[in-house]
């Protein structure tokens, strides 16, 4: 692992960064704006954005953090923007399979669980992925959206319960 301390935003650690968070950061910014090419985009802002400020980091939390914090905000600035707002979509980038990299990677039953996800209004689909997938606690998604700790729950409690709806109760036993 590159060491955090050093202070230092040579190439060695930018390429640490993108190996260690790009996925990561694509699939977050995928559960906000819901389009591959877009989630792409705002990945590379992100990078940008770090490689700009070249902001220290305390550890490798406040890392990842940053970084979290950095796509979300991102991607809430490019959903109200008048651009995104008044713009059609030439298709239907939910169903983009570059999402899952190509048509094996992702089962039936999987795709299911993915398609039920995405269709989950933004808050509740930001918790789920950032808990499921990313397996961040409570308490980690809050300092990254921002919201209060028991708002984070109950927006992960209420997603269960929407995808109970949706799914049926064997795709919910923990």
């Amino acid at each position: 692992m590159y060491s955090i301390s050093n202070g230092t935003f040579d190439d060695e650690y930018i390429k640490y960064l993108l190996d260690t968070y790009s996925d990561m950061l694509i699939r977050l910014c995928f559960s906000y704006t819901k389009n591959i090419h877009d989630a792409e985009d705002m990945a590379q802002d992100v990078f940008v954005e770090l490689i700009k400020r070249k902001p220290s980091f305390e550890s490798a939390e406040h890392e990842k953090a940053w970084i979290i914090r950095t796509g979300v905000n991102k991607c809430k600035n490019l959903l109200k923007s008048s651009h995104k707002r008044m713009s059609v979509p030439l298709e239907d980038e939910i169903n983009d399979q570059n999402f899952c990299n190509n048509d094996n990677d992702i089962d039936d039953e999987a795709k299911t669980v993915l398609d039920a996800v995405m269709s989950l209004p933004a808050k509740y689909r930001v918790v789920v992925h950032m808990f499921y997938y990313q397996g961040m606690t409570i308490k980690e998604i809050s300092a990254a959206t921002k919201a209060p700790i028991p708002t984070v729950g109950t927006r992960l409690s209420r997603a269960k319960t929407l995808l109970k709806q949706t799914l049926g109760d064997d795709f919910l036993d923990e």
